[in-house]
């Protein structure tokens, strides 16, 4: 799929224009029977194309205005660059006399950070009081980079140099950063491959800075029980962020590799996730992998995993076990030979059950941690090479971090995970 700068261009101007046009909403009162949160970060490298997942999202169904369903997208964009600052909005999209409306329900001062738990938590605040229904469903869209410190994995140096717990300076100006806020570095990529989504990031500080959830706050955030999370961002579908969440959402759906900048298909969401009786978050997974998998080449590349929460804590306590027993094996693990779910030498990602299958496992231990995973995973897909990168052997559908492929500093920062807490992989 290509798509010109123009055409972002004009889909851009058009969405904000329809986005700044408040029209009185007079949902109808009480419970609705569900309510499908888009959560789009776009004020960074993705901006055009989390702009065009909108505007696919308006061409697919969209609930009538007094239904009982209700769609609200909660977004932030660059109109002109980094430094003209935008306003974060919500707006409800519904369909009234055969068009879809975009109402503005809710406008941020401008320079609010989006990607940021106190922001993330106000406007979950606001949906909940505003919009009380008997289920909701979160879909996230940006960039991610799992249980990573912010900015580690763009930039590991400003951590790995003892600079983790200070203040940063522009790299430019040579002035201190907003509180929160890291160095900005864009990844070069190789410009004939597709671009990558690489929890949430915003470009602050004129293009200096940028600001990141952690997966910890990012939990914290969410004030209501979701039905589903969805993650279409890079490098979220590790079992760390499933620990991290299993409290606050009954099933997540995310991606242990890289995501192609195109995302999910926005044009079938509405009618998996709120057409039918129920919420089918399998289907919004299922139309991903297959928007993917009919492509050549290095388009050809996606995973992605649909997991059930309740089944989190049972691979927590098998898992345990198989660290503490194998626990020298793992720490001499050569990580050339595990199953990765990454490029450029980031070796943060490894497959879960591969890590024990080259450990050493025995067939009985394998098949004890594979029949725990297999109870947590409702869909799992992957492509056989990705990016025309690295190939897709053993999918076991989450990832895992390997210490052996790690650093001291990842090793520390891990220790403060509920994963690690609950597994000892690291000690």
């Amino acid at each position: 799929m290509r798509h010109t700068l123009l055409k972002y261009a004009f889909i851009a101007l058009a969405l904000v224009t329809a986005a700044s046009c408040h029209i009185e909403d007079d949902y109808q009162e009480g419970n609705r029977d569900h309510v499908m949160i888009l959560y789009s970060a776009g004020f960074n490298s993705l901006s055009k194309d989390l702009t065009q997942n909108i505007n696919e999202l308006t061409k697919g169904y969209v609930p009538g205005k007094n239904s009982g369903k209700t769609l609200l997208v909660v977004a932030k964009n660059t109109v002109s660059g980094y430094r003209v600052q935008t306003s974060p909005y919500i707006i409800r999209m519904y369909r009234e006399s055969g068009r879809v409306v975009m109402d503005t329900v809710y406008t941020y001062p401008k320079g609010t950070v989006l990607s940021s738990a106190e922001t993330m938590r106000s406007a979950l605040d606001y949906i909940v009081k505003n919009y009380p229904s008997d289920s909701y469903g979160m879909v996230f869209s940006s960039h991610g980079t799992g249980w990573l410190p912010a900015g580690y994995y763009n930039n590991p140096s400003i951590y790995e140099n003892g600079n983790g717990d200070r203040q940063f300076t522009s790299r430019r100006t040579g002035a201190r950063l907003s509180s929160g806020s890291v160095p900005y570095y864009e990844l070069e990529q190789d410009p004939s491959l597709p671009g990558v989504k690489t929890i949430g990031q915003e470009v602050t500080d004129d293009g200096d800075g940028s600001s990141e959830i952690t997966i910890a706050d990012f939990a914290a955030a969410i004030p209501v029980k979701l039905d589903y999370l969805l993650f279409d961002a890079c490098l979220m579908g590790g079992v760390e962020t499933a620990y991290e969440l299993r409290n606050v959402t009954d099933k997540i759906g995310f991606s242990p590799a890289e995501i192609l900048q195109y995302g999910f298909d926005y044009y079938t969401m509405g009618e998996a996730l709120l057409k039918g009786q129920t919420p089918d978050p399998e289907k919004v997974c299922s139309s991903y992998f297959e928007r993917y998998d009919k492509e050549s080449g290095a388009n050809r590349s996606a995973t992605i995993t649909l997991i059930d929460c309740s089944g989190i804590q049972a691979l927590a306590s098998v898992c345990k076990d198989l660290f503490s027993k194998y626990r020298e094996e793992i720490a001499n693990l050569d990580y050339r030979n595990v199953q990765g779910y990454y490029r450029s030498n980031k070796t943060y990602f490894f497959d879960l059950y591969d890590i024990l299958l080259k450990a050493g496992a025995t067939e009985p231990d394998l098949k004890s941690l594979y029949d725990v995973i297999d109870k947590c995973i409702i869909y799992k897909a992957s492509t056989p090479r990705f990016l025309n990168e690295f190939d897709i052997e053993t999918y076991s559908g989450l990832s895992m971090y390997l210490p052996s492929a790690g650093t001291a500093f990842l090793d520390g920062s891990y220790k403060g995970l509920g994963w690690n807490s609950a597994t000892r992989l690291v000690e």
